[in-house]
């Protein structure tokens, strides 16, 4: 059977761990979630978790997070298999996810979090190919705008950008972008709606941003 797409079923104990198999493996610790999170964004009405099958096998993961009554949703996770890699199912497995995430819940604003290729760094080649994944898929950049990741740590927060995918937006809103950004701080990464990088971010952001 070809690759075929589905959603992750609230109480359905084996595709779960399919999916957390892979999970634990494809994130740095530091950047998972406990296995009880994740449950808990199985049963969330607000998360779902779509998996890739290659015959009868899970190989890959998206997490999408779609709150109610806002215009926006956030590609939060998103990884294939190891042994599975570099054969085109990861360009498969989130178009097939953002048009189940668009017929379920209606056309919006999908956001991806990246880390920005044009600061230097040792994992350069790996950034620039990453964006150019989603560029080929139809996402665009957020421009002029530095975006910062909610870290709950101390640590310095990798220069990050925000891409947006949708099928005509071309341009966004200072006060849309605000309203996106407090949503995340507050419900995807538990920080408060005053947090001060909200501020810093949009402090020298104009009020009409081009997606390009």
């Amino acid at each position: 059977m070809a690759l075929h797409v589905k959603a992750l079923e609230q109480h359905n104990t084996h595709e779960f761990d399919g999916f957390y198999a892979i999970y634990s493996t494809a994130f740095p610790l530091s950047e998972q979630k406990s296995r009880d999170a994740l449950l808990a964004m199985q049963h969330a009405s607000f998360y779902t978790i779509y998996l890739a099958y290659n015959d009868e096998k899970i190989v890959g993961f998206c997490i999408m997070y779609h709150p109610h009554h806002e215009d926006f949703f956030l590609l939060e996770y998103m990884a294939i298999d190891e042994t599975q890699r570099g054969i085109g199912l990861g360009s498969t497995l989130l178009k097939r996810s953002i048009d189940q995430l668009f017929q379920t819940h209606g056309i919006r604003a999908l956001l991806i979090e990246i880390d920005s290729p044009e600061k230097s760094s040792s994992e350069q080649a790996i950034r620039e190919k990453r964006e150019l994944f989603y560029r080929r898929l139809g996402a665009l950049k957020i421009d002029p705008f530095d975006y910062i990741l909610a870290l709950q740590s101390n640590e310095e927060p990798p220069p990050m950008e925000l891409l947006v995918y949708h099928p005509s937006m071309r341009e966004v809103s200072k006060a849309t972008l605000q309203v996106w950004i407090e949503k995340l701080y507050v419900d995807v990464y538990g920080c408060t709606k005053d947090d001060p990088r909200i501020a810093q971010m949009l402090e020298l952001v104009p009020p009409i941003l081009n997606l390009i």
